[in-house]
């Protein structure tokens, strides 16, 4: 049976003016309305990725076809997610991961030969690797895929949180949202940071303004004066004492004391994040620091709370945290400055949505700059 037009008018039209719709109209035109340097199609994408509503026309198929051209001894290409290795490895359990051979030595490629082995990642700082980037078999299920383990010398570099436009958004923020033109010049990679403010049960702080609540016992990373790193529990391993200059947390550790926390496979309430799809092996990244003081970093898709956590342990880190999940969200860029001062984007995995460019200009999401302690030589 049709309804009558007037009846079936007002029908559509309290659809339409639903809380919901009304709230999600409100938050997607606050989206455009941002003031960066990114397009209307880039907003609306990024909306779109963070509320789920599926696949839609992506601004960095565009942006992602400006292939940068090859540059001599510089990687143009990331390490693909899919590339298979020569030695088959039957679990996390039996990877190694050994010191790169001839430390100095920059790789051509970016893509790792062979499981386990440090190679240089980026440009070197002083003659030596800043840091160092090896490939392995995500885990025993997913055997064609190949996570990323990044280590990064504390000596050579300097971290800064710097503040989305969105997320946390409610700038200005001490210091701004964007590198200054000294971070700019320097920069050699960036990556993403935790979970949006509404989930990452925690505070955010930089410059001593704080969002939200810095939550006791929560997975903790700050940034020191020096911009130096330290990553554990806060009240425990950083807290108020530690004065730091930016702190960013993101649900608990998932590894404590060199072991991978009891729980980790438990999602119950989504403990370890909402995945698309509510599947539980999805893009991941977490980050962590050895008993050198060194930052791993560790991405891949098709990874659970429990896999990352086993790689970040595997690789080293005695304590350690998971950042942002979900193809849209993880992203890890390495920075080549020529001698002309232009800067080429590598995204650390081929598989990874975002452009190689991203972060070299304000974003939607707060992430983590790696800037370099020396000037760079092209």
């Amino acid at each position: 049976m049709r309804l009558p037009l007037p009846r079936l008018v007002l029908r559509w039209f309290g659809v339409l003016c639903s809380p919901a719709l009304i709230c999600a109209g409100l938050s997607y035109a606050q989206a455009l309305t941002v003031s960066d340097a990114h397009s209307v199609m880039w907003r609306s994408t990024n909306w779109f990725d963070g509320h789920h509503f599926g696949n839609v026309p992506s601004a960095s198929v565009s942006i992602s076809a400006m292939t940068p051209t090859a540059l001599a001894g510089v990687a143009t290409t990331g390490l693909t997610s899919t590339q298979s290795s020569a030695t088959a490895i039957d679990s996390i359990a039996t990877t190694t991961f050994s010191a790169a051979p001839g430390a100095g030595a920059v790789d051509q490629t970016n893509v790792m030969p062979s499981d386990g082995v440090w190679q240089t990642l980026g440009q070197t700082i002083g003659g030596s690797p800043a840091m160092q980037v090896a490939s392995v078999q995500a885990d025993a299920v997913h055997t064609t895929l190949r996570a990323a383990v990044v280590r990064i010398d504390q000596s050579k570099i300097r971290f800064r949180l710097v503040p989305g436009t969105q997320d946390p958004g409610n700038g200005p923020w001490p210091g701004g949202d964007r590198l200054t033109a000294a971070e700019s010049a320097a920069v050699v990679a960036a990556f993403n940071s935790g979970f949006k403010m509404i989930d990452c049960r925690g505070g955010f702080a930089v410059g001593g303004r704080v969002l939200g609540s810095i939550r006791p016992g929560a997975a903790t990373l700050v940034v020191l004066a020096d911009g130096s790193m330290k990553i554990g529990q806060w009240g425990r391993d950083v807290g108020a004492s530690d004065n730091a200059v930016a702190v960013r947390q993101n649900l608990d550790l998932i590894v404590d004391g060199g072991q991978v926390v009891k729980g980790v496979d438990d999602n119950t309430a989504n403990r370890w994040g909402k995945t698309v799809g509510n599947v539980p092996d999805v893009w991941r990244s977490g980050i962590g620091i050895d008993a050198k003081g060194r930052i791993i970093y560790v991405a891949s898709d098709g990874l659970s709370a429990k896999t990352l956590a086993a790689l970040l342990q595997h690789a080293g880190a005695i304590r350690a945290m998971e950042l942002d999940i979900n193809h849209a969200w993880v992203s890890f860029n390495t920075f080549h400055h020529d001698a002309n001062g232009q800067i080429t984007g590598v995204k650390l995995l081929d598989g990874m949505k975002k452009p190689g460019t991203r972060y070299l200009t304000p974003d939607p999401r707060d992430y983590i700059a790696v800037v370099s302690r020396r000037p760079l030589a092209g």
